[in-house]
């Protein structure tokens, strides 16, 4: 139960890191904060990926 849990947690998560990633694209910010920033949250996004691969291997 934990494990559904918490892929159901971190499928959430990247679901918001999309919404926080195409709100940067869209953002006025400068274009060299604005690229560190997606960056940022493209390396976040990978992590969390990592994670829910891991749980559903573990759940299979």
């Amino acid at each position: 139960m934990e494990l559904e849990e918490g892929l159901e947690f971190y499928r959430k998560c990247l679901e918001h890191c999309d919404m926080v990633i195409a709100s940067l694209y869209e953002s006025e910010i400068p274009e060299a904060r604005k690229q560190a920033l997606i960056d940022k949250q493209l390396d976040t996004r990978n992590m969390l990926k990592k994670r829910i691969e891991i749980i559903e291997k573990l759940l299979r």
